[in-house]
């Protein structure tokens, strides 16, 4: 894999190792007959050895791992790192609101050793598995404070910060679904490079970035709104961040009109299979206007898709995250729709095949595989 990376890119003046989170170390019993002496001598070693195989096709790229597992070696009081300290840099990352929080003296004395060192923020992708928007006020403070945090760390404890990096993530690993796209990203993204530049967004920057460098007719999102809201902008993917604004908007008149209607549609009206004539009425009339919003979401959005991706992440994106609201719209107005036809009467109570108590049965989890 790595030959491969460096054929495709074979002028590249960086090449990030990754390293991070490698939490299962000599957990595997055949681990018991290799040549260390813990956990930690392996992670250098191994690390140790992949840059140094790197190193040998290109000796000028730079290295670099994520701090994590350093972090863990240098707190453990680990020294055999000095070979390491020369091959690799380490990229500190965090996405938190506040860095400064995050990281104490202590931490800071210890990554000093390090001839230099890169720290990573992030403009998407670092908000939950399953975030569907960048609301810039989260992204825009974990830039400046960084640039806060790296202030002080190198003043007060010498740290030779050398770059930032701005991560996008797009999914938290391989098997888990799709996060922000990244065209509805793209006014996250020119916040925090106008912040690095900056150091700070007051309001006047706010509206030349709104303004002037999107294109935008309003100020985008800061945070999530519980209003009814619309945008245009002219930046480059602006249809993507468009449609996900109205996504934002219809998300909430999903939950607005299904909250009123779970009231008068329980799960026992729907086993039952008998409604309230009169409040199911009042849910239908919401229910189709509903329908109708999301059809015409549906249909934009998979327009819009196709100018920056190919047709299976608009689908995968969907299904993940809208189909299922879809589909329960729909359930539930074909069962209104059905009863207000076919029922002329109510049924009595005790609701029949209703009286019997409810047995649930434990998991036997000893045969489980949770590790």
């Amino acid at each position: 894999m790595i030959d491969q990376i460096l054929s495709v890119h074979p002028f590249i003046p960086y090449f990030h190792m990754g390293c991070d989170e490698v939490y299962y170390r000599l957990v595997h019993p055949q681990c018991a007959s290799l040549n260390f002496r813990d956990d930690a001598d392996l992670f250098i070693r191994h690390v140790t050895r992949v840059a140094k195989y790197i190193k040998s096709k290109r000796p000028d790229i730079k290295l670099f791992i994520w701090h994590d597992m350093l972090s863990q070696l240098v707190n453990s009081g680990y020294n055999n790192i000095t070979e390491l300290i020369e091959l690799i840099v380490p990229m500190i990352w965090t996405y938190v609101d506040d860095v400064k929080l995050w990281f104490d003296d202590g931490f800071w004395v210890k990554f000093s050793m390090f001839r230099e060192v890169w720290v990573a923020s992030s403009f998407k992708g670092s908000s939950g598995e399953t975030t569907t928007m960048s609301y810039i006020a989260h992204h825009q403070r974990n830039q400046q404070t960084w640039l806060e945090a790296m202030y002080i760390a190198s003043n007060r404890h010498k740290v030779n910060f050398a770059g930032i990096v701005i991560t996008g993530w797009s999914r938290y690993d391989h098997m888990l679904s799709l996060c922000e796209l990244l065209p509805s990203s793209i006014p996250s993204l020119a916040y925090a490079l106008q912040t690095i530049v900056y150091g700070y967004i007051d309001y006047e920057k706010n509206i030349t970035i709104s303004t002037s460098l999107l294109g935008c007719d309003r100020m985008p999102l800061w945070e999530k709104s519980m209003q009814v809201t619309y945008i245009t902008c002219s930046f480059p993917g602006h249809e993507m961040y468009e449609i996900m604004y109205q996504y934002d908007t219809l998300l909430r008149q999903y939950e607005e009109t299904m909250s009123f209607v779970r009231l008068f549609i329980t799960d026992i009206h729907l086993r039952q299979n008998y409604i309230h004539y009169k409040r199911s009425q009042e849910c239908l009339q919401r229910l189709i206007y509903l329908e109708d919003q999301m059809i015409y979401f549906i249909t934009a959005f998979q327009r819009v898709c196709v100018f920056f991706f190919t047709p299976d992440i608009g689908s995968e994106w969907l299904q993940t995250y809208f189909m299922r609201k879809f589909r329960e719209v729909q359930y539930r107005i074909n069962f209104i729709e059905r009863r207000l036809k076919t029922q002329t009467s109510w049924p009595q109570r005790p609701l029949p095949n209703n009286t019997a108590f409810i047995f649930v049965k434990r998991r036997n989890i000893t045969n489980l595989n949770l590790l």
